[in-house]
């Protein structure tokens, strides 16, 4: 499944104001590509445009989603074991209901629990964003900002919880740790032993003052800019500060600048692998932008080509992050994907194969390996590989769905009609309106 084509239609459709088609497009595009940070966005702006001038009252909700919830509730249950039900359970509750801060919450619990940090974090903005009031989905933002890495943004939000509950001396604790560990990494002091020997520094003090300014504007950025700036002329090979300009060009949108920061960072130290890697996440961010501004501009064609080229840098990155770290079976699965999605199919089938032996992605790379196997029309193995993926699930959670879908659709390339209309009965008789299942009921009974 391509899901650059799903994110582009869903797009498409939410430019026409067509939501509810861009709706069930996204939520295929959220289902294939968990980990998928725009098509959550652009689902969530469908959902929001959609209820822009008559939002659904709670009394409504209740009875229209009270399946949605229902699944949601079940699968926050097992949301340990099998995060990605989960996630798919709370995107159609909030169909219904898309400002729900619950709803909201657990998305990003379930996904922070599966790995996929990106969704995690864009859950945790939205929940807070629509319930400004409340710190703790602000405080999970601060808590999951700060493990990825961003701690400038993990300082900001933790900043906000500070000024809505000053008598939260977790949160102040957080903001000063934050405002000392960004501090050691623009003061030059990489040998102070803790933040405590730092902040007894009078200079680097009042550095940490400083550092205690948000940031948002343009005007302020480009003053932040012109301060490390500054600073590099003095210090040209200050690895820290140059990743602290490429932030900074980032946010300002100066892609230019931003990767020849890191550029120069890299040829500094070839041998740190963690810095090269983002170098290439920001490399993937950049040609990312391109292809949305080419789309806003209704470039369809050139932002095809950007499409292209971004999979295959995406799948030239992963590939060298796999080579560096072979047991890393987070890496391999991605690299699967994307290597299918290029139509790579047996050095995708070899990941998958690699994957599979890990509980935490086995059922999900079966069910690639069904798909990967279909696709070379080899259907008995795929259909195999089907069935194993069903071992051990219960009920007709998503995934469920996902995988009698494709068995049905084997059993159809196989002629082998009864056995199709079986598998699409079952998901027909529990949702009806998931993908064309109906269709493709009302093609074979035409066909019989």
């Amino acid at each position: 499944m391509n899901i650059a084509k799903l994110i582009d239609k869903g797009e498409e459709a939410l430019k026409k104001k067509n939501f509810d088609y861009a709706i069930e497009i996204l939520l295929q595009a959220v289902s294939f590509g968990p980990n998928n940070r725009r098509a959550r966005e652009l689902l969530r702006q469908a959902e929001l445009k959609k209820y822009e001038h008559a939002y659904p009252s709670k009394g409504l909700v209740a009875v229209f989603g009270f399946p949605a919830r229902l699944g949601m509730t079940v699968a926050g249950l097992s949301k340990k074991s099998n995060p990605e039900a989960c996630m798919m359970a709370c995107e159609r509750f909030l169909t219904k209901d898309p400002k729900n801060r619950a709803a909201n919450m657990m998305l990003g619990d379930a996904a922070a629990l599966g790995g996929h940090l990106d969704v995690a974090i864009f859950a945790y903005e939205t929940a807070s964003e629509h319930s400004p009031g409340d710190p703790g989905a602000l405080k999970k933002l601060g808590q999951l900002l700060w493990k990825n890495g961003q701690i400038s943004e993990a300082h900001n939000v933790y900043d906000k919880v500070v000024r809505l509950r000053p008598q939260d001396q977790e949160a102040v604790k957080a903001r000063k740790n934050l405002a000392a560990e960004m501090s050691l990494k623009e003061t030059g002091f990489e040998s102070a032993r803790s933040s405590r020997d730092l902040v007894r520094d009078k200079d680097a003090a009042g550095k940490l003052e400083q550092e205690t300014r948000i940031y948002q504007t343009d005007s302020d950025l480009e003053s932040r800019r012109a301060e490390i700036e500054k600073k590099l002329e003095a210090e040209p090979n200050d690895v820290g500060t140059l990743q602290n300009l490429a932030d900074v060009a980032k946010r300002l949108k100066d892609w230019d600048a931003a990767l020849k920061a890191l550029d120069r960072a890299v040829e500094l130290k070839p041998d740190d692998t963690t810095l090269a890697f983002s170098r290439g996440d920001l490399a993937m961010e950049r040609l990312e932008q391109r292809k949305l501004d080419l789309l806003r501009k209704g470039k369809e064609a050139e932002a095809e080509e950007i499409s292209a080229d971004l999979l295959d840098f995406r799948v030239a990155e992963f590939r060298k992050r796999v080579k560096v770290y072979p047991t890393d079976l987070n890496l391999r699965f991605r690299l699967g994907d994307l290597l299918y999605g290029k139509g790579l199919v047996d050095e995708a089938i070899g990941e998958f194969q690699q994957t599979v032996r890990d509980p935490k992605f086995r059922s999900e790379s079966l069910l690639r390996l069904g798909r990967a196997f279909k696709r070379k029309t080899q259907y008995d193995l795929a259909l195999r590989q089907l069935a194993q993926a069903l071992e051990g699930q219960t009920g007709l959670s998503e995934r469920v769905k996902e995988i009698r879908y494709e068995m049905g659709d084997v059993h159809h390339l196989m002629g082998q009609r009864a056995e199709a209309k079986s598998e699409f009965g079952k998901i027909y008789e529990q949702d009806i309106a998931y993908r064309d299942v109906a269709d493709r009921l009302a093609e074979l009974e035409k066909s019989g």
